[in-house]
């Protein structure tokens, strides 16, 4: 075995999987650089442990579950009227989740209560958080099966873990009793633990209609909003505003 194959396995050895897949890379640019032994090595860890943030980092997005991916820089303030520019800064400096916050979004559909939540999810994802994003129903359906079904077992054990948690497009469908029971018992499970990101078409005195219950309507909220920022989120539809035809584009005139 010649000396780089021996440096490679070494590194294989030691789970320097950047340094054993890139050797040659690393080599050929600390030869151009004319790096001294301590240049060299210094930039071997840092190489390893910026790869390692990385592929961290790609994990928890996969693992978040998002249906698509969104990001503050594409987020319109001019459209959305309803945060200042000052609270957007506020929302994206994450300090919210460090203190148990939650956030709750509400307002009528297209007006960017998704985006917002999705962006700043995933913002938290690349700043080390671990996070889990679900919508409502999805949410009951792994509750629901939790017991019996592995992958739902596996999506709630993760939410548990979670430093923040997204629930969308809540109250757009009513729950049964026991869903009611399972959402509030959740919800208690993670109070000061999770920051929690509600998105919502209900002001609160409505949420006794899909709840179903004034009680338990009531003890959700008194946990939600114990440590919560709600923001109304009002105005038209961008995606009426923007809305694409397929037949009228001039791409297919």
């Amino acid at each position: 075995m010649d000396k780089l194959s021996e440096i490679r396995a070494n590194a294989g050895s030691l789970s320097l999987t950047n340094t054993k897949n890139n050797m040659e890379l690393i080599l050929k640019n600390a030869e151009s650089a004319n790096s001294t032994y301590l240049e060299f090595l210094s930039g071997i860890l840092q190489e390893e442990i910026n790869y390692r943030h990385d592929k961290a980092k790609t994990k928890r997005i996969k693992e978040a579950g998002f249906p698509y991916i969104k990001k503050l820089d594409d987020f319109d303030l001019g459209f959305c009227k309803s945060i200042t520019e000052k609270q957007f800064k506020q929302l994206s400096e994450l300090t919210w989740i460090e203190g148990l916050y939650n956030l709750i979004f509400a307002g009528p559909p297209g007006v960017g209560k998704t985006h917002l939540s999705i962006a700043l999810a995933y913002h938290a994802c690349e700043e080390g958080y671990k996070v889990s994003y679900t919508n409502m129903q999805m949410l009951i359906q792994s509750m629901r099966t939790e017991e019996i079904d592995r992958r739902s077992k596996t999506k709630m054990n993760r939410i548990r873990k979670s430093n923040l948690l997204v629930i969308d497009e809540v109250g757009y469908l009513p729950v049964k009793d026991i869903e009611g029971n399972m959402f509030f018992q959740l919800i208690s499970e993670l109070q000061e633990q999770t920051s929690i990101i509600i998105t919502t078409n209900k002001e609160f005195e409505d949420w006794t209609e899909f709840l179903g219950d004034p009680a338990l309507a009531t003890a959700v909220l008194d946990r939600l909003t114990f440590r919560c920022d709600k923001i109304l989120m009002d105005g038209k539809s961008y995606r009426l505003e923007n809305r694409k035809s397929f037949l009228n584009s001039k791409e297919n005139l």
